[in-house]
């Protein structure tokens, strides 16, 4: 460790691993090694990633500490629904970035609080606002990690406004969404 770190920051290198308690609402959770396992009182384990675990409980995703535990139950099954979709795509953190970039994007659209990019300011999925808030400024859209439902949500606003990139996969509409017969639309990448 560093005896007298300077006053801009200073980085703690430790040789063997450790471990961190945490506690939020009915939720502890013990991070070791990169995996925050949380308990629950009545659900048992659950392990996610120790940064993702760091990342929502600042961010006030949850309705409340006590609500916690019924709002992040939703969350993963939405998760597990989504992950054994084979037409439900999570686009790569630099895929992501790029289209940030590309219309100066501070919102992002799409998937669960479990997989959402940290590197949005705002974060949401069809009326339900994730983190931040539900800013219409530029955004980027993931219209596979949408639901039917969530596609119906942000339609109309798709259709008022030109500030935003689509991410989806080209081919066939896949059964259950909405295609996207929006006017002056341009397919810029396909993917497959």
């Amino acid at each position: 460790m560093i005896k007298n770190p300077p006053v801009v920051g200073a980085v703690r290198i430790r040789m063997d691993p450790e471990n961190i308690n945490t506690l939020f609402g009915c939720f502890t959770a013990n991070t070791f090694q990169g995996v925050a396992t949380l308990i629950t009182p009545a659900a048992g384990p659950f392990k996610m990633e120790g940064a993702r675990w760091h990342l929502l409980t600042p961010r006030q995703i949850f309705s409340s500490p006590e609500d916690m535990k019924a709002d992040l139950y939703k969350e993963r099954l939405l998760q597990e629904a989504m992950d054994e979709d084979l037409n439900c795509r999570s686009f790569s953190w630099k895929v992501l970035r790029q289209a940030k970039l590309a219309v100066g994007a501070t919102t992002y659209i799409g998937e669960t609080a479990l997989t959402a990019p940290p590197f949005f300011k705002n974060v949401v999925r069809g009326d339900l606002t994730t983190w931040g808030s539900k800013f219409l400024g530029p955004r980027v859209i993931n219209w596979t990690g949408l639901s039917y439902v969530d596609q119906a949500a942000i339609l109309p606003t798709l259709r008022n406004t030109n500030n935003w990139i689509l991410l989806a996969l080209a081919g066939k509409t896949k059964l259950g969404t909405i295609p996207l017969p929006l006017e002056g639309s341009v397919i810029g990448m396909t993917t497959k």
